[in-house]
């Protein structure tokens, strides 16, 4: 008969589980290091994560994430307004920005197309993109996305 966990367990390794990039043995692993660790430490966690849940929002202009209407990067007036790179997700743009070569502004697509998962380009913010255009003098766009299918 296989072992099994108290409810509390298992619902704790089904919700970690349910994160990109967990499987069911790392849920496991992580649900178990939770339990050995102190509850300040899982205390800091939980407010850690609802604290971003509850402050973070996606930029209104680009996407990218925020603490408020407008992205740190948006509201730097020293970026080149007339360039704009497009990423798929905003983690892309920390990547871009480590170079410190990129002085344009971004635009975050919020995942890539995919006709298996029902992804089109209604699902992506190709719309916005497009309404940012004239308004902001866009001059140049740069696609910096993956170049899979």
């Amino acid at each position: 008969m296989p072992a099994t966990y108290t409810a509390p367990v298992q619902a704790l390794i089904d919700e970690l589980g349910r994160l990109p990039g967990i499987g069911p043995k790392s849920a496991q692993r992580i649900a178990f290091h939770l339990l050995k660790v102190g509850t300040e430490d899982v205390a800091r966690l939980a407010h850690a994560l609802t604290d971003a849940k509850a402050k973070v929002r996606f930029c209104s202009r680009c996407w990218n994430i925020a603490d408020g209407e407008l992205c740190p990067i948006c509201l730097d007036p020293r970026r080149e307004a007339g360039t704009v790179c497009v990423v798929e997700e905003a983690r892309d743009i920390v990547a871009l920005e480590r170079t410190g070569e990129f002085r344009g502004t971004y635009h975050v697509l919020l995942g890539a197309m995919s006709p298996l998962e029902g992804v089109g380009p209604e699902q992506l913010k190709i719309k916005e993109l497009f309404a940012r255009i004239e308004p902001e003098g866009i001059t140049e766009v740069i696609l910096c996305t993956n170049p899979n299918t």
